[in-house]
């Protein structure tokens, strides 16, 4: 038996889904729709033996619909505004973690004790580079996206009153949030914080680096060998 809060919580889940389902022009839309309404209205005028059962089975029909939101009508489904910031994050897998994006994993300490000191010293420039890239991709899609994860809250909060399943839009959302959050009197968002614009800082200082030795490639002339450059500075820890 459900919780009378998390009972009514499911309810208004319930006709949210109603309001958008009549939404669409399609007749299962129109059906679904009118379903939920159905077993809404079981749950109001049951009987006291009989309101467990209309709960649960009111509960059934709307969990089973929220499992398929995202296959309904495009104009319909609940979080249509984030799938643009879905789909870009599917193509850039920045939500990896500690994974590269282009190779399995990170080299371990066994194959970096092999390497050279030079070739160490770029690797962990490498790495860390690849995490400011990551904070300005954030920063980006965050900005992009601002107006998307705004518009999908009601709904995440709906669906968390009723213990729905949400658990991936709901980190899409904190991501967003993360990139455009200012810092506050929290002295670990602020360290944090502090933390990225030493990594984008030290991205620039690399970036123009390497910009200006590549330039300074176009001035050779034709066949000339310029030589690779090399860059002794430590990566920021």
């Amino acid at each position: 038996m459900e919780s009378l809060d998390r009972s009514r919580a499911v309810i208004e889940l319930g006709k949210r889904l109603v309001v958008q389902l009549k939404l669409g022009d399609d007749l299962l839309s129109q059906w679904m729709a009118h379903l939920i309404a159905e077993r809404m209205d079981a749950v109001e005028h049951a009987l006291p033996e009989a309101r467990t059962s209309a709960q649960d089975a009111c509960a059934a029909t709307v969990f089973q619909l929220w499992d398929h939101r995202n296959s309904l009508p495009a104009h319909i489904r609940p979080f249509r505004a984030l799938e643009p910031l879905l789909e870009t994050l599917a193509s850039l897998n920045v939500e990896s973690g500690r994974r590269f994006r282009y190779f399995p994993m990170p080299p371990d300490q066994q194959e970096l004790d092999a390497a050279s000191d030079s070739s160490k010293r770029a690797l962990a420039l490498a790495m860390n580079l690849d995490g400011a890239a990551r904070i300005l991709i954030q920063h980006f899609l965050a900005e992009a996206s601002e107006g998307a994860a705004d518009a999908v809250r009601p709904w995440l909060e709906a669906a968390i009153d009723a213990q729905a399943d949400v658990a991936l839009e709901l980190r899409v959302v904190e991501f967003v949030s993360a990139g455009i959050s200012n810092p506050s009197d929290d002295e670990v968002a602020r360290k944090a914080l502090e933390d990225k614009v030493k990594k984008l800082q030290v991205f620039a200082d690399l970036a123009n680096a390497i910009a200006s030795d590549l330039q300074g490639r176009l001035t050779q002339p034709a066949g000339g060998e310029g030589s690779a450059p090399t860059n002794d500075r430590e990566p920021n820890r």
